[in-house]
């Protein structure tokens, strides 16, 4: 039988109105327990992002089951040598998989330098989140597995 509303449900006079602490969260990818509670850390907002950022990035596409397409191929042109020209590949795909699939930020810049003699690329991006307008950046370096 449906339930039928009081008056009662009615009085917003008594609602608590808060407003959220954080708009995004994520858990830590590397599992460490919160050295007080044992659960597992927890990101916010800007951090939360970051690991997005860098999460789609190194995902290549057809390794998510059910979304092949997220991702980007950058792994695959690791293989490729280590020049100007690869960089350029590397920062087009990185600019591409940003725009196409992280919707809560606005890529402000992507540099990519090579390093030839450590056969391996610093990749640099920063962004801004379309809500707070607060600006980030994350930086990593790729490189292949042997």
């Amino acid at each position: 039988m449906p339930r039928t509303q009081n008056r009662s449900d009615l009085d917003t006079s008594r609602a608590k109105i808060t407003a959220r602490s954080s708009l995004y969260s994520d858990f830590h990818l590397d599992f460490t327990p919160h050295p007080n509670t044992g659960d597992i850390t927890t990101l916010f907002d800007i951090n939360s992002i970051k690991q997005s950022v860098k999460n789609l990035i190194l995902t290549n596409k057809g390794e998510r089951p059910f979304n092949p397409r997220l991702g980007s191929n950058v792994r695959g042109l690791l293989f490729e040598p280590a020049d100007p020209f690869t960089a350029l590949d590397i920062k087009e795909a990185i600019k591409e998989t940003i725009n196409n699939y992280e919707p809560r930020v606005k890529l402000l810049d992507v540099t990519v330098k090579d390093n030839s003699d450590a056969n391996r690329y610093r990749v640099e991006i920063e962004f801004q989140i379309l809500t707070t307008l607060e600006t980030g950046d994350v930086s990593f370096y790729l490189e292949r597995i042997r």
